[in-house]
């Protein structure tokens, strides 16, 4: 997604939100448990629509001669001892 379109995206759906949010919150009580609800509605279906996979990096081992965290394979990068 290019960044113009990414702004976009946050403008047709941001200013709706906000009016909306507006005008819940100035109709008192109900208005006030209606936003609430709507928010914590939102920010259930975000965790359980989200993306739940982190990025991971290259595996990762402990030197066995220095203790050192080196990438798995190789050398150590700090003693040069073989793993």
């Amino acid at each position: 997604m290019t960044r113009e379109s990414e702004l976009m995206l946050y403008a047709l759906l941001g200013i709706p939100v906000v009016v909306l949010a507006f005008f819940l919150l100035t109709m008192g009580p109900i208005g006030w448990f209606l936003a609430a609800f709507l928010g914590i509605a939102v920010l259930g279906a975000a965790s359980v629509f989200g993306e739940d996979e982190e990025p991971t990096g290259p595996e990762r081992v402990n030197c066995p001669q220095c203790g050192s965290r080196t990438a798995a394979g190789g050398a150590c990068d700090y003693c040069g001892e073989a793993l």
